[in-house]
């Protein structure tokens, strides 16, 4: 059995750093909590907690003179407001590339911009960068861009976890929609070389396997990536899962990770697959 596994694997730079941060400030405070889960891998969390990590939905549940970690994917100008009146420490690992999109709304919504937001309505990273401007529309779907309205105006950002494939798309309807629009591609190098060399991969293989947290958006698109180019594709969360004995019936077999999946899953899979 000949094992492909991608180059681009493994932890991108803003999830390092928001767990290496993290597991340095729990061994400072011995407990801590962390507003949201810090990065979308059941695994890490799982990790997290066991060293003393408390992940909770509202910055209401944080008391009043404490500590509170802000997560990899970012949070809105509010959450700030909030632990400022509540005189609550924030130690914030919000992913850089993030804050650079929470800064750039602001900056166009202030020159008079109608800006539209690329990306997955429910995630995270979108929902934190929409509070950073009262005009924000999310768009995930070319089809909605003839459902707009008329503006004089248009700035265009990208969640930056979001496929390029369909971001390109988007990005053209909206061309074609708008005279005055100008657009920022705000997708992470990160995701943008593994969706790419995904690509590469699934068409050398027989079967394909993306292994990420179940939540998490990049795994979840390079899923999409996979099976488009290869119907032999499955999603994973680690090598314990039961779909990876389909790989017995080929030959050849490609190994894509998500952005926040730990090497020795990764390494975990790869044994187990040897063992088959």
């Amino acid at each position: 059995m000949k094992i492909i596994v991608g180059k681009n694997s493994g932890f991108c730079f803003g999830v390092r750093r928001a767990i290496s941060g993290t597991e340095e400030q729990v061994e400072k405070y011995k407990k801590i909590k962390c507003l949201g889960h810090l990065v979308h891998n059941e695994i890490v969390t799982k990790e997290l907690e066991e060293k003393g990590v408390t992940f909770i939905n509202d910055i209401s549940e944080a008391e009043s003179n404490s500590v509170l970690i802000i997560r990899a994917h970012g949070v809105s100008e509010n959450i700030y407001k909030q632990a400022k009146m509540k005189n609550i420490k924030l130690i914030d690992y919000t992913c850089p590339k993030v804050c650079q999109i929470h800064n750039k709304i602001k900056d166009a919504a202030d020159k008079g911009y109608q800006v539209i937001l690329i990306g997955k309505k429910e995630h995270p990273e979108v929902i934190g960068s929409k509070g950073y401007a009262s005009n924000v529309i999310i768009l995930d779907n070319v089809e909605d861009v003839e459902n707009l309205k008329d503006y004089e105006k248009v700035f265009v950002i990208v969640q930056t976890t979001f496929s390029y494939d369909k971001y390109k798309l988007i990005e053209s309807a909206l061309a074609k929609r708008y005279k005055n629009i100008e657009f920022v591609n705000s997708i992470c190098e990160s995701t943008k070389l593994r969706q790419e060399e995904c690509k590469k991969i699934a068409e050398q293989v027989d079967f394909m396997i993306i292994i990420g947290g179940i939540k998490s958006s990049n795994t979840q698109k390079l899923y999409e990536v996979a099976r488009k180019i290869n119907k032999n594709s499955i999603m994973i969360q680690d090598e314990n899962d039961e779909k990876i004995n389909e790989c017995k019936k080929h030959n050849s077999i490609g190994i894509m990770s998500g952005a926040s999946t730990p090497n020795y899953v990764v390494s975990n899979l790869v044994k187990k697959l040897e063992n088959l």
